[in-house]
């Protein structure tokens, strides 16, 4: 699927090869989570918990992703900068970042924290906003590595138990077709029923399409929404895709977002869910879970 994205999107995937190395690193497990006991049923896993956290690799991370972003034109899916003088970003503005603040803000979907941080540090927002939330993959995926076993199998909103993010994507699973919807951020999946939307959960039929590219109507297409206009796509698969297939797959059927959008649907704009995290600095070195409340 590599081979089909469009060159143009070279520099956004090598960052996300860059954040997600820094995932497989072993090294990222050393944090300690805290659930919040008394979280609500609806809320994220993340809801509410606490990280402990070695801020110098966060530090490390942010600023690396941060200079390849700058000099490569930084943009990707979720960047609203442009592609400014592509000058790397010194040295010396990269250290006046709040690195542990920026991770929370990436996490909690603060893009109001994030401008405030890239002023501050000046610093370009919108590769900023890119950096931050590249940034907090390894911790993310730890996350959810670490507390998948914790997702209710009664769990059927159409954002991530874990971070509480939207679906980047939606799988037709295995031989029974399961659909699984797919978090882009921590890579975590779930269940939600065929006839239901995501995004306002319309679970009436008449009012769910379904929109089949010519030629690919077995292995791919659009499920959108008449009354939130919202729409997902959906891909037939044998098993679970890795977290890097995730970004290219939705690069390499940008037709997919056009058909969508010229019949008037769109990706939800607002953050699924108003997640509350506390970053702290990590003072013990073993990746625990404590408080282990369903």
């Amino acid at each position: 699927m590599e081979s089909e994205v469009d060159p143009a999107w070279r520099p956004w995937l090598r960052l996300v090869d860059r954040a997600l190395d820094a995932a497989a690193d072993p090294e990222w497990e050393h944090l300690a989570v805290e659930p919040l006991a008394n979280r609500a049923t609806d809320a994220p896993l993340l809801h509410g918990a606490v990280l402990h956290v070695d801020p110098r690799r966060v530090r490390r991370l942010l600023r690396d992703l941060l200079r390849e972003a700058e000099g490569s034109g930084g943009e990707g899916p979720d960047s609203q900068g442009g592609k400014g003088d592509g000058d790397p970003v010194p040295r010396a503005r990269a250290r006046r970042l709040d690195a542990m603040g920026v991770l929370g803000a990436a996490i909690a979907h603060d893009a109001e924290a994030l401008e405030r941080a890239a002023s501050a540090a000046g610093v370009d927002a919108g590769r900023l906003a890119v950096a931050a939330q590249l940034a907090a993959t390894p911790i993310l995926h730890a996350c959810a590595a670490r507390l998948g076993h914790r997702i209710s199998g009664s769990w059927q909103k159409g954002y991530c138990p874990i971070c509480g993010a939207w679906p980047a994507t939606a799988e037709l699973r295995g031989l029974e077709r399961q659909r699984r919807l797919r978090c882009g951020r921590c890579a975590s999946d779930w269940m939600m029923p065929v006839l239901r939307c995501p995004f306002c959960n319309e679970g009436d039929h008449d009012r769910l399409r379904s929109l089949l590219p010519e030629g690919n109507e077995q292995t791919r297409r659009v499920d959108a929404c008449e009354t939130c206009k919202g729409y997902v796509k959906t891909f037939s698969t044998l098993q679970a895709m890795p977290p890097r297939a995730l970004a290219t797959i939705d690069l390499a059927t940008v037709e997919l977002d056009m058909v969508a959008e010229e019949r008037g649907y769109a990706r939800p704009s607002r953050p699924a869910f108003a997640i509350e995290i506390t970053i702290r600095r990590r003072t013990a070195a073993p990746f625990t879970i404590t408080g282990d409340h369903a």
